[in-house]
């Protein structure tokens, strides 16, 4: 069995399933990234960009970035 891979939020190691977006991932941890438009039964459209995070010095919504490590 294979660890599950994980991506860094604030510092700390977030586990995500392939699928998951980097919202999904961090809010199934536990983890709040602030958001308005998203809600798990609706496809994410990040239209209110209140999920916004750095990814590797660039800006993007959360809700529909795929999570990679």
């Amino acid at each position: 069995m294979s660890a599950r891979p994980t991506f860094k939020l604030d510092g700390d190691d977030v586990p995500f399933e392939p699928g998951q977006s980097v919202l999904q991932a961090a809010l199934a941890a536990g983890r709040h990234i602030p958001h308005l438009c998203y809600h798990p039964e609706f496809r994410p459209h990040g239209s209110c960009k209140l999920c916004t995070v750095k990814l590797n010095g660039h800006s993007a919504t959360s809700c529909t970035t795929p999570a990679r490590a």
